[in-house]
């Protein structure tokens, strides 16, 4: 791994300590005992081969996780404080995490959270990398890592939000080709929720939404949606959280079809049996049953 890292046998072999024959018969027998070629030279220094990535990738991961054997062990002898790194989506980040950790600390005082937020698929890649231990995320339309594994938290409405002058915001019906004029400020792809609002208008033989912006930011979301009259998505509940703020989005009242999204924890299987991340995960599902309750009753009043 130091050898891809600094692209030079030399240079690792000065930070490893060792010499440099020393470290290229070490990588000879490597590659002699798999067969395959692991390294190779270009112009740009050491890079590996297809066979030298894939080995990294796996490298990477046996190391975190003897990291976190010794960090657990630790933990439990008293030595040091227990660690969960979550990763998050911009709108379960505002919206589910902050009362999910801090019930949870109240439980757990000695343990350290690092949260983190980024697109689904960068997240996704950084859990099986072994960088994080829990994503709190959007299920992909398409789960194709058999390392991952999904547990289904919440299932929740999306709804299509714009400025409250909007001239769409006081319509009692909107239908999708009502949308197609107007430009729209979403996350960039592969973002599931996105790629489900794509096929919404495909389904329907309209052009895909005309998107003028991607961003992950809400906030910035919210502000581009006060100043134009472009329009974007969010979850019914989140719409719900802004009633009352100033010039805050609103829901248009738009026709079927309705677009759900169903929101998981994404966790490593090898990590699986991790008693924080079973904890974690546990303590969010009671969060997400208990907003989902909460929510279903306002909205039957």
């Amino acid at each position: 791994m130091t050898v891809v890292r600094l692209a030079s046998i030399s240079a690792a072999a000065r930070e490893l300590n060792l010499t440099q024959p020393a470290l290229s018969k070490s990588i000879r027998l490597m590659e002699q005992s798999m067969g395959v070629p692991l390294l190779e030279r270009g112009a740009s220094g050491v890079r590996p081969t297809e066979f030298g990535t894939r080995l990294k990738t796996y490298a990477d991961l046996v190391l975190t996780l003897s990291n976190e054997a010794v960090e657990e062990i630790d933990a439990l002898r008293g030595v040091r404080r227990g660690a969960l790194r979550i990763g998050c989506v911009a709108s379960t980040l505002r919206r589910l995490m902050p009362e999910a950790i801090a019930g949870f600390l109240d439980r757990h005082p000695d343990l350290q959270i690092t949260v983190g937020e980024g697109l689904n698929d960068t997240l996704l890649d950084l859990l099986h990398a072994g960088r994080l231990d829990l994503v709190v995320t959007s299920r992909p339309a398409d789960v194709t890592n058999p390392d991952l594994e999904y547990l289904p938290l919440m299932e929740e409405p999306l709804r299509i939000v714009a400025s409250p002058r909007h001239p769409l915001a006081d319509m009692e019906a909107v239908t999708l080709p009502d949308l197609v004029p107007y430009p729209w400020v979403v996350p960039p792809r592969p973002d599931p929720d996105r790629l489900r609002l794509e096929a919404m208008f495909s389904s329907a033989g309209l052009p895909r939404p005309r998107v003028s912006i991607e961003t992950t930011s809400v906030v910035f979301l919210s502000g581009m949606l006060r100043r134009s009259d472009s329009l974007s998505y969010s979850t019914a509940g989140s719409v719900e959280d802004q009633v009352g703020l100033t010039d805050a989005p609103v829901a248009l009242r738009l026709l079927s079809p309705t677009w759900m999204r169903t929101t998981c924890a994404a966790y490593r299987r090898t990590g699986s049996l991790r008693p924080k991340v079973v904890a974690f995960v546990r303590h969010l599902a009671g969060v997400c049953a208990t907003v989902q309750q909460d929510e279903a009753g306002v909205g039957t009043r």
